[in-house]
């Protein structure tokens, strides 16, 4: 893809772009090493507005350029899946630069394209895919176009994952807004009227978010449905949000290391669009020490709010009993900016104070593994015991 400064003033979108290329090569990898066929689908391709005449900078080329990667990165490996994509696009124009694009940047990846909306192509993007491993990648422009209950069978498809771009700068502001119509699309887009209870809720972004995770997960049979929240260029507010579904553990594991990179990018390139607009309001050129050493103060507050939470909900978790630290693992690592190395420090802590045991490890060894089991310390009361996890 091409480099940050070549996303300036759509600095969410090289986010976005960051952790689909991140994640689409993590998971192409993965499930190329271990099956036949993958299948990547992007249901709203575009490209929309793009400024490269090659396409660098879009999500179509982006997916491209992985998947060839993977590809001949398994092939050194000795192995020969069949990786294929399949591209979805409405708009005439935008599909005739699609087809364009794939005849010049597929190279070895078998790729088909479907004219006309996502809902009506279901059935043919479930024929092509048939019963490979797919990815399915949702990112609309807005709400509408990917109703809940018309994607029921694309959630459905197994083996497959779902990444949903949720956007939430967008719904947020017609969640208040009383129209019949309106409120009947959103009723579509999370797939029921429960979201009309969130409306005066607090922290309505942490309650539309739940609830429409809450949907995923109950309408595609998900295990594990977690997400990363990408913030504006300019201010400590959320743009969207990236929902992921799986039903695979180690999905979450992957997902999670990938946001710990994606957040590095998005402060990086955050602090260059802050330093922009300061400039241009200023006239004045700011000195450039180069990228700050550590997360921002937002990604701290944020992170540390979330290691709380996490250490509760281990607590929570282990009342009932003992847990294999493979079933614990992906539990916790579905909260947000909890890294698999948070959870071994919360963990070895714990232990240390006396709060839980961590079994099956040899005797030279700290960080707690799979084939470990975590319990709970007898009669230990836990802070949490009494505390509203939410």
């Amino acid at each position: 893809m091409k480099p940050s400064a070549y996303y300036r003033g759509k600095e969410q979108t090289y986010v976005k772009h960051f952790f689909l290329e991140q994640y689409l090569e993590t998971v192409a990898f993965h499930i190329g090493y271990t099956h036949k066929e993958f299948v990547y689908v992007d249901c709203f391709s575009g490209p929309w507005r793009a400024d490269d005449e090659e396409l660098a900078d879009t999500s179509i080329r982006i997916a491209l350029d992985r998947l060839n990667y993977v590809r001949d990165g398994l092939a050194k490996q000795g192995r020969a899946p069949n990786i294929r994509a399949v591209f979805v696009e409405k708009s005439p124009t935008a599909f005739a630069a699609l087809e364009h694009a794939l005849v010049q940047h597929r190279h070895f990846i078998t790729t088909v394209a479907f004219p006309g909306t996502f809902e009506e192509n279901i059935p043919r993007i479930l024929d092509a895919v048939g019963a490979a491993f797919a990815f399915y990648f949702i990112d609309p422009k807005g709400w509408t176009g990917f109703d809940m209950d018309d994607i029921r069978p694309i959630l459905l498809h197994q083996p497959g994952e779902v990444m949903v771009n949720f956007m939430y700068d967008f719904i947020n502001r017609f969640l208040n807004f009383p129209s019949p119509a309106n409120e009947a699309s959103l009723d579509r887009c999370f797939g029921t009227t429960r979201w009309r209870e969130i409306r005066d809720d607090p922290d309505r972004e942490a309650a539309s978010v739940g609830l429409y995770m809450e949907q995923l997960r109950r309408t595609g049979q998900f295990t594990y449905v977690t997400s990363t929240r990408i913030l504006k260029p300019l201010h400590d507010r959320a743009y969207f949000h990236l929902i992921y579904a799986t039903r695979n553990p180690k999905g979450i594991i992957k997902f999670r290391d990938v946001e710990k990179r994606v957040v590095a990018a998005q402060d990086h390139v955050r602090n260059d669009a802050q330093r922009d607009n300061r400039e241009q309001r200023s006239g004045q050129t700011e000195l450039h020490f180069g990228e700050p050493l550590t997360p921002s103060d937002t990604v701290q507050a944020a992170r540390s709010a979330k290691l709380k939470k996490a250490a509760a909900k281990i607590d929570e978790l282990l009342r009932p009993g003992p847990l294999p630290y493979e079933v614990l693992q992906p539990l916790i690592l579905e909260l947000p900016l909890v890294w698999n190395t948070d959870l071994n420090k919360i963990l070895v802590d714990k232990q240390k104070q006396g709060l839980i045991i961590i079994d099956g490890l040899g005797p030279r060894e700290r960080t707690p593994k799979q084939g470990c089991t975590i319990r709970r310390t007898t009669n230990t009361l836990y802070p949490s015991d009494t505390e509203d996890l939410r």
